[in-house]
């Protein structure tokens, strides 16, 4: 007996219009922005009606699906074309269809800024694609808040950037996998107690040029520890032994949130 057809759960835009991008990118991008065939306020209170598009839109608007697809697309052509503009580095299929849902989402003024495209221009997709996950803040009642439906969407899109294209040789995957690193055995952290150890010992002389690299936070430390008093021969080894435990905190938050 054969199975019945699986019903979508959602809308989907027609897949037989010239999409600029691969359908999957296409279904991402309207699965979040949802579809309204009536015009209506987002949260911001900016006009929208179709799928997430807000140009020339005003009340008592009404669409089709078939025009509200139509605009979908049109609109796509002209966004996947900016952002093809900005990427030095060409990218494939996927990477572009994430890369344009980053830009519809986040406006091409912010995305032409963003450490994503930047990244991608690099060649360093791993951090391409973790850095969509940097636009996941919204304000709520005038406060920025991270927003799990924003979340969400930036691991879809960058779960899609890293997905190669159809067709395209599969990356063998690894049946030995590394646990991850402990705090003892990360660089940075390594890093952080190596500053504070040199705090503690006084060695002033050799971290003078070393303290020098760590910019704002060594001037600010330095400045407060002169306020108090303490004598300049205690001022640098003072100075690395707090930023050993401001690195040493940060690489223990890091980890907290998932990042290596």
């Amino acid at each position: 007996m054969t199975a019945p057809a699986r019903m979508p759960l959602r809308p989907l835009p027609d897949p037989a219009l010239a999409w600029p991008i691969p359908l999957a990118g296409v279904e991402l991008i309207a699965d979040y922005e949802g579809l309204r065939l009536q015009a209506y306020r987002c949260p911001a209170g900016v006009w929208t009606i179709g799928w997430g598009q807000t140009e020339d839109v005003a009340a008592g608007m009404r669409w089709t699906k078939a025009e509200a697809d139509a605009d979908f697309c049109r609109s796509l052509v002209a966004r996947t074309a900016a952002v093809r503009d900005l990427c030095t580095r060409t990218p494939t299929g996927n990477e572009l269809a994430a890369l344009v849902s980053l830009s519809y989402n986040i406006g091409q003024a912010a995305f032409a800024r963003s450490t994503a495209l930047k990244r991608h221009n690099a060649g360093d997709t791993l951090s391409a694609a973790r850095a969509f996950s940097l636009f996941n803040k919204a304000r709520v009642g005038g406060v920025l808040v991270e927003l799990a439906g924003l979340t969400a969407r930036r691991a879809a899109e960058g779960a899609l950037y890293l997905q190669p294209d159809a067709g395209a040789p599969a990356e063998r995957m690894p049946q030995a996998v590394e646990p991850s690193s402990t705090l003892a055995t990360s660089p940075i952290a390594q890093s952080g107690a190596v500053a504070a150890a040199a705090g503690a010992a006084g060695i002033s002389a050799q971290a003078s040029e070393h303290i020098g690299l760590f910019g704002g936070l060594a001037k600010q430390a330095r400045e407060l520890l002169d306020t108090m008093g303490m004598p300049p021969e205690m001022v640098l080894p003072a100075v690395l032994l707090l930023i050993g435990a401001v690195v040493l905190w940060q690489r223990a938050k890091q980890r907290r949130q998932g990042w290596a």
